[in-house]
């Protein structure tokens, strides 16, 4: 079994370098598109810092929180949009026929699936997360310990992000184009993601904690960095089990649903 970990993995890099070396082929577009979003990110945290200064302190959220939560959910993001971004295309797979090649892999199918893209834009929204969490880590003064827990806060909201995106691209195999509805679906987890963390309290905290996922991603992540709580990491860990394994459940589920289009697309 280790083997096959080792043969898989092995082979999810040789993917990724394979992408990396065809999407940089024309640097001057690369690059403009890497900066371009990292610019677009930054917009976000300037509007929320405004926001604080208007509005005051909410929740117990200061500026150095919402450079945080962008900073999280913004290198999560990069991770799996970047180098897995042939998860978000299923969609399309799935609609053009193209999934057919997929199922021929004798590869682990969600992997193979994951790497079949390089996002790169999104690598614009991990050089940002990178920038921002670095910029959190001396507002904060952040101790070593804190360090650590940021290390395993993004590992887990990677996790939950990678598994809220296998569920949402999942719908695919349920409807003749599901690609507009896998967009909203996605918008409805990240855009409460994107919000300033001391606005959700109450049934809406609860609903966007545990039926949409959107604050274990950012909100909560930044709140237990502040608060050293590892009993929130704890449970934090074991939602994040729980959507990781129900999302591998759902994806395996609904696949046996599909239907070749027969469109001959064998190729890349």
């Amino acid at each position: 079994m280790v083997v096959n970990i080792m043969k898989e993995l092995k082979f999810a890099l040789y993917a990724i370098k394979k992408n990396i070396k065809k999407r940089t082929e024309i640097r001057t577009s690369f690059l403009m598109n890497v900066f371009g979003m990292a610019i677009n990110n930054l917009s976000f945290v300037v509007i929320w810092i405004f926001f604080i200064k208007t509005v005051g302190i909410i929740g117990g959220w200061q500026t150095a929180d919402i450079i945080g939560l962008q900073g999280f959910i913004s290198f999560s993001f990069g991770i799996i949009f970047s180098f897995g971004a042939g998860i978000r295309k299923l969609p399309d797979y799935v609609a053009s026929g193209a999934f057919d090649k997929f199922m021929l892999s004798p590869k682990n199918l969600l992997l193979r699936i994951a790497t079949s893209w390089l996002g790169v834009s999104s690598l614009g929204d991990l050089v940002f997360g990178t920038v921002s969490l670095t910029i959190y880590g001396f507002l904060i003064h952040m101790t070593l310990y804190q360090l650590l827990l940021s290390i395993i806060l993004i590992i887990i909201t990677t996790f939950i992000f990678i598994s809220v995106i296998t569920i949402i691209s999942s719908v695919a195999f349920l409807f003749t184009d599901a690609t507009y509805l896998t967009g909203g679906l996605f918008d409805l987890f990240l855009t409460p993601a994107l919000f300033h963390g001391g606005a959700f309290q109450g049934p809406m905290r609860f609903i966007f904690t545990f039926i949409i996922p959107s604050l274990l991603v950012g909100t909560i992540p930044v709140e237990i960095v502040r608060s050293l709580s590892l009993k929130t990491l704890l449970m934090l860990a074991i939602l994040a089990i729980i959507w990781f394994i129900l999302s591998i459940k759902i994806f395996y589920t609904v696949i046996k649903k599909y239907e070749s289009s027969n469109f001959m697309t064998f190729g890349n």
